[in-house]
């Protein structure tokens, strides 16, 4: 019997041995890559990278770059962490042996742009430095200047990635609107510079780009690009994933999943939890075919696809009854405005509806917190008790708590309490959206019928399916003609007459829109005295609140990257223009950095 124990036993450790003989090890290992950027006053960029790095296989490092545009590569040069500086070849020729590129470096041109090759001459603990100039780095748009780079995006792992932005020019909140794709980590302005960081582990399917914008014309660049800074943002955030849910998963081989699956199927525990799990979270009845769903949003044929903007008419009127948190519910429904620039408009356009109200103020306070036009300013909520309906109370509630004492809301602090009470304002958001689809049901703009599909064991299951009210998807055509309509306001022949209280109601919605920058300087243009008539004042108070939303904003993302620290995460990552953490992928698109690493 014992002899047999031992034989199972032999047998065991040999197909696990077998198993495990056949993972994957990466055997190069790229631990930091740091890069610092220098923008000079005419647009072009000098770059630094140092990249650090475990090395026993291989002939040559590179950096491939793709669809640059107008941009250029030269200047490039190699040297290491024993001093020496490289030879620049005038040709790269990638078959060559390890000696022959031992200590040399070059471009090597492709079909679709350029590799930066050097050799890895040394195996062992390595660390490269790499310098090359990019011309045409900031684009001029139609609108603003700005830049959209994809800066990393290896076909290999790193243990930490780091990109440092800076220039003649101290970038802030104030000049410069900043996001991040395709990563898990931070977004900041810190000491004047822009920082694109990872909060740790960069997998092979990551990459950081930056998307940013120059809020005026900070460099006498001469590439101009045919396209509004508007349309690369929105091809930015085009097909954006949301991941803050998503974990890094190591890379596991053919073997060890094949082990995992054995483990399970012959492991009847896992049966028996995994029932109990379906048990428990769909209920007996759903195992038996009859349960209910009441989930599923049925948008008719024309489903949630708007036409282009180009074939929507000009809309005059506040759609949704003036009602901003149905505004808000069919936007984020139909698309009409990108997630997280919507989340910051509600805040925006709640404020601005008090100020009008005249429950809140625009007050100045001390130097150091919040400055615009060298002055300083806070929102005063002193006066106000509470708000007209459930979700702004709740609104309410949050910026008394993040105040203090003395109900003046400053930026620095509602910076700090956001980050501390992150979750407190995303459940706020997901409420606007609970809370108005129990509205529109109640009004009868969403209407539930019942389905009969197959359940499990052949049984019958019934579904309930909430359908949608096409009037809905005729608002979400208004809201998108309202913002083309305030957009193109001062283009339009015939412009119409309109009292200080409607010009009031358009702020606010360009503000849910996301447009209210742009609307501003059409009124001013237009109408120089509307902010002598209106509490709406576009040079102090909708700047002031604007940029609180943008900092409310950005203390959720900064305290969802540090509730995160603590794991290894793989996803990416979008701020909300304001700087803060990353956790969306997009931006795809851009050009720049397309693979590399070490072959």
């Amino acid at each position: 019997m014992i002899k047999a124990r031992r034989k199972i036993l032999f047998s065991l450790i040999i197909v696990i041995t077998s198993f495990f003989s056949i993972i994957k090890v990466n055997a190069n290992t790229i631990n930091r890559i740091d890069m610092d950027i220098v923008i000079h006053s005419n647009g072009d960029a000098s770059v630094t990278e140092i990249w650090d790095a475990y090395l026993d296989q291989g002939t040559e490092g590179y950096k491939p770059y793709a669809n640059l545009g107008n941009a250029n590569i030269t200047n490039f040069s190699v040297s290491d962490d024993s001093g020496a500086v490289y030879d620049s070849l005038s040709e790269w020729d990638t078959s060559l042996s390890f000696n022959n590129k031992a200590y040399k470096c070059g471009i090597h041109n492709t079909a679709n742009g350029v590799e930066l090759c050097w050799g890895i001459s040394n195996y062992g603990k390595r660390i490269y430095t790499l310098k090359y100039d990019l011309s045409n780095f900031v684009s001029q748009y139609t609108d603003a200047q700005g830049i959209y780079f994809n800066f990393l995006n290896l076909d290999q792992s790193i243990g930490k990635a780091k990109i440092t932005i800076h220039s003649d020019v101290s970038f802030s909140l104030e000049n410069s609107k900043i996001w991040g794709f395709g990563y898990f980590g931070k977004d900041v302005f810190e000491n004047g510079t822009i920082i694109f960081e990872s909060d740790g582990h960069l997998s092979s399917n990551q990459y950081i780009v930056g998307l940013i914008r120059f809020e005026s014309n900070l460099f006498n660049t001469n590439n101009r690009i045919d396209s509004s800074f508007d349309d690369i943002y929105n091809s930015a955030f085009n097909d954006v994933k949301d991941l803050s849910n998503d974990t890094y998963e190591p890379h596991y081989s053919f073997g060890s999943i094949l082990l995992i699956l054995i483990a399970l199927i012959f492991n009847p525990v896992f049966w028996i939890f995994g029932f109990m799990v379906l048990y428990r979270l769909k209920g007996k009845t759903w195992l038996l075919g009859s349960g209910k769903s009441s989930n599923e949003l049925n948008f008719g044929i024309e489903g949630k696809i708007l036409p282009p903007e180009n074939q929507i008419d000009y809309w005059r009127e506040i759609p949704c009854d003036k009602d901003l948190e149905k505004a808000y519910w069919v936007c984020l429904q139909y698309n009409v405005v990108f997630e997280n620039k919507l989340r910051e408009g509600i805040i925006g356009a709640i404020l601005l509806k008090w100020i009008k109200n005249g429950f809140i103020t625009v007050s100045e306070t001390k130097k150091g917190l919040f400055s615009f036009k060298d002055n300083n300013y806070a929102i005063d909520f002193s006066n106000m008790t509470h708000a007209e309906n459930e979700i702004e109370n709740n609104l309410f509630t949050m910026l008394i708590s993040a105040c203090g004492s003395n109900k003046i809301l400053e930026a620095k602090e509602f910076e700090k309490w956001s980050k501390k009470n992150y979750s407190k304002i995303l459940s706020w958001f997901s409420f606007i959206c609970d809370k108005e689809q129990s509205y529109l049901e109640a009004q009868g703009l969403i209407t539930s019928t019942s389905e009969e599909t197959d359940g499990m064991f052949g049984r019958k299951k019934t579904i309930i399916v909430k359908n949608v009210n096409p009037q809905l998807r005729e608002e979400a055509l208004h809201l998108t003609g309202l913002k083309k309509f305030l957009l193109d306001f001062s283009v339009i022949a015939e412009r119409e007459y309109f009292e200080v209280h409607v010009w009031e109601e358009y702020l606010i919605f360009a503000q849910l829109l996301g447009i209210a920058d742009k609307v501003e300087e059409q009124f001013n243009k237009l109408y120089p005295n509307f902010n002598q008539l209106s509490k709406l004042n576009t040079d102090i108070t909708t700047i002031t609140v604007r940029n609180m939303a943008t900092i409310c904003y950005k203390g959720v993302q900064e305290g969802i990257a540090r509730s995160s620290s603590g794991n290894d995460y793989s996803g990416s990552s979008r701020s909300s223009g304001s700087g803060g953490s990353s956790y969306s992928s997009g931006g795809s698109s851009s050009g720049g950095s397309s693979g590399g690493g070490f072959r």
